[in-house]
């Protein structure tokens, strides 16, 4: 109450804000609610004194395992906060979520199934400005997505303005800024592709038939194959804007499904780790059938190890790349790929034709 009652005193309305949110704290929100406070009053301290705030928020260091948040430098803002910590602890973004979502007892982000009644609650300019996005919601309690669970004035904000409890879930801020421009700028309309432009189902699964030019055409789908549906979802749009007809599959074992039921799949893209399947077995499968065995792949991976991305290589990878993905970098390598499958195909036909 004397908290609450300081802020309205001297003119700090966050303050009050937070006040009254500590006030009613459940006991699982109380540690995530008190490192927003420290956070709202650092900024305010830093604001007073003329010291810089663009540095990696504690919360985020500790929830990382860094113990002294001040050894990371400064950043400029929450993007380049996350990318800092991440590499200071050698894991890519979605190990660090995890990190951030047992720290405050969270969820993940599950982004299957995202309510479109949940987005029409929130205002657009709140979900941009503060980063956040509203995936479900039901009578009481509206999910959001965020990578920023300390951020207590929004919670404010989304109680306000839906009438319902928000329940933070985390989620790096890509995958935010994948779903806001998502949001404000739809994918465009997907191509049928041609009849002819498609592999055909093998008679008898993967081994039934020999590779031909139409069977490695570019004008198939891209097959997206991974585990985390965050990384599936920045992948996906980066190919759809592009122009890009994009299927999906959480492992190689879906994956070789895919291919062999005749999906028409001209571009493979895999996650390297995954359960069941991994990027690399999934390629020693594809190279074994022979209806896929030209089937070019990318494999994305989070490991910098020179060795590894060797064996990529050499194991029939056409190409990879590291995360966290670049966009511009990914989608050249893809295209280029894409080229390189082209003038592949033509020659083939060129040889057919000839005899």
């Amino acid at each position: 109450m004397a908290l609450r009652g300081s802020g309205a005193s001297f003119g700090f309305p966050h303050i009050t804000e937070v006040a009254t949110l500590l006030e009613t704290s459940r006991d699982e929100d109380l540690l995530r609610r008190m490192e927003g406070l420290i956070a709202e009053l650092d900024a305010l301290s830093a604001s007073d004194d003329g010291a810089t705030s663009s540095r990696v928020p504690e919360w985020l260091a500790r929830a990382a395992g860094v113990e002294e948040a001040a050894s990371l430098g400064a950043v400029d803002g929450l993007t380049e906060a996350w990318a800092e910590v991440a590499r200071r602890v050698g894991s890519d973004r979605t190990e660090l979520a995890r990190r951030v979502a047992d720290a405050f007892g969270l969820e993940i982000a599950d982004l299957a199934g995202r309510s479109s009644a949940a987005l029409r609650l929130v205002p657009e300019a709140l979900v941009i400005t503060d980063r956040v996005f509203p995936l479900r919601e039901d009578a009481e309690t509206i999910t959001v997505a965020t990578a920023d669970p300390t951020a207590l004035g929004t919670e404010q904000q989304l109680e306000e303005v839906t009438g319902r409890r928000p329940v933070f879930v985390v989620a790096p801020p890509e995958v935010i800024e994948v779903l806001i421009d998502e949001m404000r700028t739809p994918a465009p309309r997907r191509r049928t592709p041609d009849p002819s432009e498609l592999a055909p189902a093998p008679a008898e699964g993967l081994e039934a038939a020999e590779p031909t030019g139409k069977e490695i055409t570019a004008g198939g789908a891209v097959l997206v194959v991974d585990d985390e549906p965050s990384a599936r979802l920045i992948v996906r749009t980066l190919l759809e804007r592009r122009g890009y007809i994009v299927i999906e599959a959480e492992d190689g074992v879906e994956a070789l499904q895919a291919v062999g039921d005749g999906s028409g799949i001209g571009l493979v893209v895999a996650d390297l780790n995954m359960p069941r399947m991994d990027g690399l077995e999934l390629i020693w499968e594809l190279r074994d059938a022979h209806s896929a065995a030209r089937l070019p792949v990318i494999v994305v991976t989070g490991e910098a190890d020179e060795i590894l991305e060797t064996q990529l290589m050499e194991e029939g990878a056409d190409d990879y790349i590291r995360k966290p993905i670049d966009p511009r970098l990914f989608l050249a390598r893809v295209e280029a790929t894409v080229r390189r499958l082209g003038a592949s195909v033509a020659r083939i036909e060129s040889e057919l034709e000839n005899g």
